[in-house]
């Protein structure tokens, strides 16, 4: 059997040395995915279109993911760049690119609606659930269309109305019980801003765009029971702040408790469904 041929080697990858369990600042690159993000973007890299795509643009990149992963799959003859508004997510995804030795991506600062790049930048713009929190999300649209060059491509993914559906039922049971008018509105509202891929195709259009595909998944998460729910990380930090405002804490505590009443025996599933958009410049 002939010798493998050797491939060439970037510097930045001769400088690479063994990942330390013992190196304080090594353990701390492997920050855990966010289990939410995880989730979409999984299908987002499963589906985009990355064939002959030399410049790309991860829109809301936060700490570097998908921004590195994409790097990675698309190898040294495209450069992907992530923009995010948080600085401190920019300098963890900073430290990643200089220590994984990813040469061909990098970072810059800015807002989504007011991009700092040239027109037809880029022939490829991901974000992965970037729509869902942007400031001025029909900014954030007409601002992909413009840095795309002719031909490029737009790919989105986004959680959908229904995502875990098993608990807002719960909750507007409670509340109902409850007689609370008030936070069944508050709930009705919070759940309404979801959205569908119907909606998600309006919106594109309506910045200049039209959709070339659309791929749908349902992915389930999995609690022992709805205490260990509401004690999840990503859980505090990124849905009970505004469960709280919906009906107050006391409420929550009801909602478990009538979520646990009609678990089945292996626990509580909660049901996320998710799409990923591509579209093009109309």
């Amino acid at each position: 059997m002939p010798p493998l041929a050797r491939l060439p080697t970037h510097p930045a990858v001769e400088r690479r040395r063994p990942i330390d369990p013992a190196d304080s600042r090594d353990v701390a690159l492997y920050d855990e995915l966010p289990l939410w993000s995880a989730l979409a973007g999984q299908l987002l890299l499963e589906h985009v279109t990355l064939a002959s795509r030399r410049s790309v643009l991860d829109l809301g990149c936060g700490t570097g993911f998908p921004l590195l992963e994409l790097a990675e799959r698309l190898g040294r003859g495209a450069h992907v760049v992530g923009l995010d508004p948080w600085a401190g997510a920019l300098a963890r995804a900073r430290s990643k690119i200089d220590r994984w030795c990813v040469p061909n991506a990098s970072i810059a600062r800015g807002n989504g609606a007011a991009m700092p790049f040239e027109d037809g930048a880029f022939d490829l713009v991901v974000s992965n659930l970037g729509l869902n929190n942007f400031e001025d999300a029909e900014g954030a649209l007409r601002e992909c269309r413009r840095v795309l060059q002719p031909g490029g491509i737009l790919g989105l993914s986004s959680n959908l109305v229904g995502h875990m559906r098993e608990w807002y039922a719960a909750f507007a049971r409670v509340l109902e019980a409850a007689g609370d008018r008030a936070g069944l509105e508050r709930l009705r509202s919070h759940e309404a801003h979801r959205a569908t891929v119907p909606s998600l195709g309006a919106r594109l259009e309506a910045a200049g765009f039209r959709v070339t595909l659309v791929r749908e998944c349902q992915a389930v998460m999995r609690f022992a029971n709805a205490e260990a729910l509401l004690e999840h990380h990503f859980i505090r930090m990124g849905f009970r702040p505004a469960w709280e405002e919906i009906a107050g804490e006391e409420s929550l505590a009801a909602v478990a408790l009538e979520l646990d009443r009609t678990a089945g025996e292996s626990g509580l599933s909660l049901t996320v469904p998710l799409a990923y958009l591509e579209a093009v410049p109309a």
